[in-house]
């Protein structure tokens, strides 16, 4: 169970633009899932749990660029989209409480491409790609997203 030190860890990396190089989900509970996501499987498969401070940060990757944004019908909740920097074949999707900016999920897929299409709707975050990757998100269970490859 992580604790108090793990969600600090992941609130810092997520301010910092940090985050774990390969498929990854970082939770805002202090969780980091990684997984691995073959070219058009529409599901994650061979996930890892662990907890924020288990992770090695000398793999992380740095750099996020926002290119689409969406705010929850309630206002609460915003999402961004857009390229991971570290390499802009891979996109990034983060769902975050609107006016504090605290992490809530940040998910980074490979070679997906940056996202540039975001919306909230229905408690599932929708988002399309650059190059047609559309992915269905739960708000409360990133891991059980499903995506559809062009």
């Amino acid at each position: 169970m992580p604790d108090h030190e793990d969600r600090q860890l992941i609130q810092q990396r997520w301010q910092d633009e940090r985050y774990p190089r390969d498929n990854s989900l970082a939770l805002g509970s202090g969780f980091y899932c990684l997984f691995e996501l073959p070219h058009e499987h529409p599901r994650l498969i061979n996930k890892v749990w662990l907890p924020a401070s288990d992770c090695d940060a000398h793999q992380d990757g740095e750099g996020l660029a926002t290119l689409a944004l969406c705010v929850a019908g309630n206002g609460a909740l915003q999402a961004r989209a857009g390229e991971c920097a570290a390499h802009g074949g891979d996109g990034f999707l983060a769902l975050q409480e609107k006016d504090s900016e605290t992490l809530i999920w940040l998910l980074v897929l490979r070679d997906t491409n940056p996202f540039n299409r975001v919306e909230i709707q229905d408690r599932h975050l929708y988002a399309e790609s650059t190059s047609g990757v559309s992915v269905k998100i739960p708000l409360e269970r990133p891991d059980q997203l499903t995506l559809a490859w062009p």
